[in-house]
């Protein structure tokens, strides 16, 4: 990969890869961290991206994805298990307002769930690329968004009852 090269993918991705990063880790500094070890992943090792596999965009993001993965494992914040046995309380919709609860749902589901809702909502990846990004079977993919919105839908429902509550008061006035 030339300089050239590495410089457009850089201005073409980085925005990408960064805010996934962000999503999945919750903070701004160590989303910067793999942003940058991401982009020098692709820089020290260009022939680990094979244009024929995925799409330039997917290969970076699963870097990202294994070095937040790698963060995690050295945090211990990450079991496999997780995914399978975790189910979502809902908000208390009076303790803010709708954007920070909503990113606080999301960065409370458990990692898998979160990075295949973040590159489907927030990165609108196909879901085959999705599948090349954090090396898994579609199928694999899909049952983790499903679960996912559902966890998403179970959490933020009081929300919606309050907003239905305060929209009905507006009218009623």
């Amino acid at each position: 990969m030339t300089d050239r090269e590495l410089r457009t993918a850089y201005h073409a991705h980085k925005d990408a890869v960064y805010r996934f990063a962000w999503r999945m880790t919750g903070s701004g500094p160590a989303a910067e961290d793999i942003a940058q070890e991401t982009f020098l992943a692709l820089l020290l090792n260009p022939d680990r991206f094979d244009p024929d596999r995925a799409p330039l965009r997917a290969f970076l993001l699963a870097v990202a994805r294994n070095l937040a993965r790698k963060q995690w494992r050295g945090e211990r914040r990450w079991s496999p298990l997780e995914e399978e046995t975790y189910v979502a309380l809902p908000l208390d919709p009076s303790s803010g307002e709708t954007s920070r609860l909503v990113a606080e749902a999301v960065q409370s589901l458990p990692p898998l769930q979160r990075e295949v809702l973040v590159l489907a909502e927030y990165e609108d990846m196909p879901l085959d690329e999705i599948a090349h990004a954090v090396d898994a079977e579609l199928g694999t993919v899909k049952a983790r968004l499903h679960r996912a919105r559902q966890n998403l839908r179970r959490m933020l429902a009081p929300l919606a009852t309050h907003n239905q509550k305060r929209l009905n008061t507006q009218w009623n006035r």
